[in-house]
Parts: C-alpha cells; structure tokens; sequence
C-alpha cells in the first residue's frame, strides 16, 4: 500500500525553508507537540521554540529549529510560518553555543536589569538549535 503525503511549505520572513511532499510532521504547538498526516482535519496551531520532525514519502527524517509562529493545514497542504527555522546543517554551532552561554550567565546573575523571560527564551532556543545541529 502506497503511503499518502501532502505538501508542506515551511516559511520564514527571510525565506521558504523546504517546500516538498511528506508524509508526516511533528510540530512544537503551544500546548505540546502534535503531528499531521494526509487527510488531517483542517487545523490551525500556534508554535512555540522547538523542533519541527518531518518524515519524506521515502521514510527519511529530518528535524527542523523552529522558534515560535503558526502552522495550518487542510489536510493537503500543510503551511508552517515560524519566526526561524533551520536545518541542521545552516546552524553555527559555535554562535548557538555562545548565545547559549551568555542566557546562562545572565540567568545566573538575577540582577534587576535582567529580563529573566528574555534569557530564558534565548536558552530555550540556543539549547534547541545545538539538539538539531548535533542531531
């Protein structure tokens, strides 16, 4: 039996991140991570940081850095618009690194000129960006 796909445009305001047929992907929403197959419901989701996996009509699989946007589908195509999204190999794994470095020291310090919600979002995505890079 052959497996169905649909398409899926991952879009940033910079540029479209992929734009293939598959089989399924899995997506950071809001309230926890949920997954889309050909002939989903029609559905809209907000997206947090996280990493998007996406499975190709051949079975391969890939994970995506995401950080925040929406995602929609109609059962045929699936639309993931997000803030960033990156693919393993465009990551700077010494940049991801630094960045998280830094939100650890500011979190560290608790001073009161430090935006804790700031620091703990740049942690939260450096920290996704360095699981995608290092697979």
């Amino acid at each position: 039996m052959e497996t169905q796909s649909l398409i899926l445009d991952v879009v940033t305001l910079k540029k479209v991140v992929f734009s293939e047929p598959i089989e399924s992907v899995v997506a950071p929403g809001t309230v926890g991570y949920f997954g889309i197959l050909a002939g989903h419901t029609p559905f809209v989701s907000s997206l947090q940081i996280g990493t998007a996996k996406i499975t190709k009509p051949n079975g391969e699989t890939f994970t995506l850095a995401t950080s925040g946007g929406f995602l929609m589908t109609d059962g045929k195509k699936v639309i993931l618009l997000a803030e960033t999204a990156e693919r393993p190999e465009d990551i700077d794994v010494k940049r991801a690194e630094a960045a998280k470095q830094r939100a650890e020291k500011r979190l560290a310090e608790k001073g009161q000129d430090v935006d804790i919600d700031r620091a703990r979002t740049a942690l939260l995505r450096a920290i996704t960006r360095l699981k995608v890079a290092r697979g």
